[in-house]
C-alpha cells in the first residue's frame, strides 16, 4: 500500500515482469496471488486433458493451414511433444492478416512484439539486429491464433476459412 502514485506505477511495472509490452526494465512475474493459486489447484487435475485438447486443435490448425499462403506452422522437433499454450504462425504480412482477422471478429495477439533482446530493459548491452537475425526478423512475423481447449470445430473452421480468405485474394489490404 502507497499514497505515492508514482511508486505505485514503478511496483506495478516491476511485478508485471518490467511492464506490458515495452519491458522497461528487468522485473520478476508475480502476478499470483493466493486465491489464484487456490484455483489454480482446483483445475490442475484437468491440465492433461485441457492439454490434449489444445493438441487436438493445434493438429487440426495444421491440417486445414498446411499449403496456405506463406504460412509457416510451428514444427515439433523429433522426440518432443507440445502444449500449444500458443499457436503462433509466421507470415511475411503479419499485420494485414492481423487487421483482416480483426475485421472478421477473430481475436489474435502480438504476444511476442519484439525480440527480446531489442526491449528498453537491454538497451544497455548495445544489442544491433545483426547480433540476433532471426529473432530480429521473426518478430515481425509472429502471430498467435485463437487456442484453448474448448475451441470449436465451427470456430476453428471459421478462423481457418478467414485466413485462406485472406490468402485467396480477399484480404488483399496492406
Amino acid at each position: 500500500m502507497t499514497n505515492d502514485d508514482q511508486l505505485a506505477d514503478w511496483c506495478a511495472t516491476y511485478a508485471r515482469h518490467g511492464g506490458k509490452g515495452e519491458h522497461v526494465m528487468e522485473g520478476i512475474n508475480s502476478r499470483l496471488d493466493g486465491l489464484q493459486a487456490a484455483i489454480l489447484n482446483v483445475k490442475l487435475p484437468h491440465l492433461a486433458a485441457w492439454t490434449e485438447a489444445r493438441r487436438a486443435v493445434a493438429a487440426q490448425y495444421d491440417q486445414r493451414l498446411k499449403g496456405v499462403g506463406d504460412l509457416r506452422l510451428p514444427g515439433i522437433g523429433p522426440d518432443r511433444d507440445h502444449v500449444y499454450h500458443l499457436y503462433v504462425i509466421r507470415t511475411e504480412r503479419r499485420d494485414a492478416l492481423k487487421k483482416h482477422l480483426g475485421d472478421a471478429g477473430i481475436a489474435t495477439v502480438l504476444n511476442y512484439p519484439k525480440a527480446l533482446p531489442f526491449y528498453p530493459a537491454y538497451a544497455y548491452l548495445g544489442h544491433k539486429p545483426q547480433d540476433f537475425p532471426v529473432a530480429y526478423a521473426h518478430q515481425s512475423r509472429i502471430l498467435s491464433l485463437p487456442i484453448y481447449p474448448e475451441l470449436s470445430d465451427e470456430m476453428l473452421g471459421y478462423v481457418t476459412e478467414a485466413i485462406k480468405g485472406f490468402f485467396a485474394g480477399d484480404g488483399q489490404t496492406s
